[in-house]
């Protein structure tokens, strides 16, 4: 853990030094007859945190000295000159010789340490402790649901809740001649019996700190003056705020059935109670009854429905096999068809057909763009050209024909006049831009 952070943390959720002082305060009583046993009064405060028990002890006239093992805390301590060392809290029980105390204290610092040293810890404090010394261990109470179930763990050195029974039980079995669990910092406003009680006070205003105060055996002379202390009660405990809760419920039940006694015998005759009693359960049988009918009218409704859709279904799915069926008989037969010796005989015939359908659907887009390349490939060659010119000749059909295809200006091979060395063939859109490119070339060279 980063230096600083646990006093920081102390700082904001443990409260100022003047609550921590007031709280402590509830422990004086127990120490005051020390003060009449011994005359030094030496007290050791283990974990003593910001010093705020240590001041409090030189104040009642205590000897106190504190250890710690946060340097943050122990800073705090000496800014105020309060007696404190950097120290662990086994090792400085261990040094201490016996019956060398008259109180052991130690504030929330049980909840941190594994049990197997917090029974070290125990057993070395009865060890120090002078005769009706006092041990005093303080806690988070785990019987506060807020605190068992979210605060305790809100600090990240805690090591598991503690219930009072269990710390009890240690020091008698340490061998402490008594132990008392004393619950603390519950608001005080639970303490009134009269005082409305919720459900939230019983989950959340039971005390939210105990401490287990065991005190060593000594002669009854020097016990008689704690007996007080021993024999009172504090703090609010679980049982005490859920039996409180139940009495409250039971008495609002009997306050609610007795107001309802007193309606009925002061407005209503019995005879006529009985009445209107018979009345509203006529009306609400009635209602009951009309409700019913509305259901089961509706079920018989969904039910006659659901049979027409299932019997739509059911000839949809018949009509589904009927033309499943035939696709595969379809499927049957062109297999048989395309296997056949006559099918594969035939190829050459659907072969021949489909070249010449083609020109039909598809040639006279094709000429279109042919022509002009053709023509002009035909101008620029005279042979060809007297070959095509006597078969257009002999053929006025064929004439004809390409005309319907190109469905253009006559067809016609004359030969124009020549402009140098280009003819007037017809040409593509590129060869006129060429053609005039060239010819603007030819006169500005004459010029």
């Amino acid at each position: 853990m980063n230096a600083g952070f646990y006093r920081a943390f102390e700082d904001r959720y443990r409260g100022s030094r003047e609550t921590i002082t007031q709280r402590l305060q509830a422990y004086l009583p127990f120490l005051e007859p020390l003060k009449a046993l011994y005359a030094d009064c030496p007290v050791l405060d283990l974990g003593c945190g910001r010093g705020e028990w240590l001041e409090l002890m030189v104040r009642e006239g205590f000897s106190p000295l504190g250890v710690d093992l946060d340097d943050g805390m122990l800073e705090a301590c000496e800014a105020l000159k309060l007696p404190a060392n950097k120290d662990d809290v086994l090792s400085a029980l261990r040094k201490l010789p016996d019956n060398s105390q008259v109180a052991v204290s130690g504030f929330h610092i049980a909840e941190h340490l594994p049990f197997a040293v917090l029974q070290e810890l125990v057993a070395e404090s009865l060890r120090v402790l002078r005769p009706a010394g006092l041990l005093i261990l303080e806690t988070p109470n785990a019987e506060n649901v807020t605190v068992g179930t979210n605060n305790f763990y809100l600090d990240p050195t805690h090591e598991q809740p503690l219930p009072s029974l269990l710390m009890s039980f240690l020091a008698d079995y340490s061998g402490f001649a008594r132990a008392k669990i004393v619950r603390l910092q519950e608001p005080p406003e639970v303490h009134d019996e009269q005082a409305p009680l919720g459900v939230l006070n019983v989950l959340f205003s039971v005390s939210p700190d105990y401490a287990v105060v065991a005190q060593k055996a000594a002669s009854p002379s020097q016990l008689q003056p704690f007996d007080d202390m021993f024999e009172a009660a504090y703090g609010i405990s679980l049982d005490q705020l859920a039996h409180r809760y139940d009495r409250a419920i039971d008495r609002r039940f009997a306050e609610l059935h007795n107001t309802v006694e007193t309606v009925r015998a002061t407005f209503f005759e019995p005879a006529e109670f009985q009445r209107i009693m018979a009345e509203v359960q006529a009306q609400q049988t009635h209602q009951l009854l009309v409700i019913q009918d509305r259901y089961q009218t509706a079920l018989n409704d969904l039910q006659q429905q659901f049979g027409a859709v299932q019997q739509e279904r059911n000839v949809a799915l018949e009509n589904c096999h009927h033309h499943f069926q035939r696709a595969q008989a379809v499927e049957q037969q062109l297999q048989a068809m395309l296997a056949s010796t006559s099918w594969r005989v035939s190829a050459p015939l659907r072969l021949i057909g489909r070249v010449l359908y083609w020109p039909s659907r598809h040639g006279k887009a094709a000429l279109r763009r042919v022509a002009p390349h053709a023509r002009l490939w035909v101008e620029r060659r005279p042979a060809v050209k007297r070959l095509v010119l006597a078969a257009l000749h002999r053929s006025p059909w064929l004439t004809q024909q390409i005309r319907r295809v190109l469905a253009t200006e006559p067809v016609t091979m004359a030969s124009d006049p020549q402009h140098g060395v280009i003819d007037h063939a017809p040409l593509t859109p590129r060869g006129r831009s060429i053609e005039s490119a060239l010819s603007e070339a030819m006169i500005k060279s004459k010029h």
